[in-house]
């Protein structure tokens, strides 16, 4: 199954989510080990719902770009 996930940067590291299922979240020290505890974290997860007869989310959440017209003086700059 194909799930979407969700990675926001920390003052040291990362944390990572699956938006249809928000029970599974990690934190990983980069981008790359938060991504292999999130699929871990996930893959126990299903296992518990499976042993406790729950249904695992559906993956159905569609994700994409949308250009938002904000005039340049009212954006903020991120410089961390």
């Amino acid at each position: 199954m194909k799930f979407t996930a969700c990675y926001t940067k920390l003052e040291h590291g990362y944390m990572g989510k699956l938006l249809e299922w928000p029970t599974v979240i990690t934190e990983g020290d980069d981008l790359e080990d938060c991504r292999d505890l999130l699929v871990e974290a996930a893959t126990e997860m299903a296992e518990l719902y499976k042993d406790e007869g729950m249904n695992i989310p559906y993956p159905s959440i569609v994700v994409e770009t949308v250009n938002i017209p904000v005039k340049e003086e009212a954006m903020l700059v991120n410089v961390g």
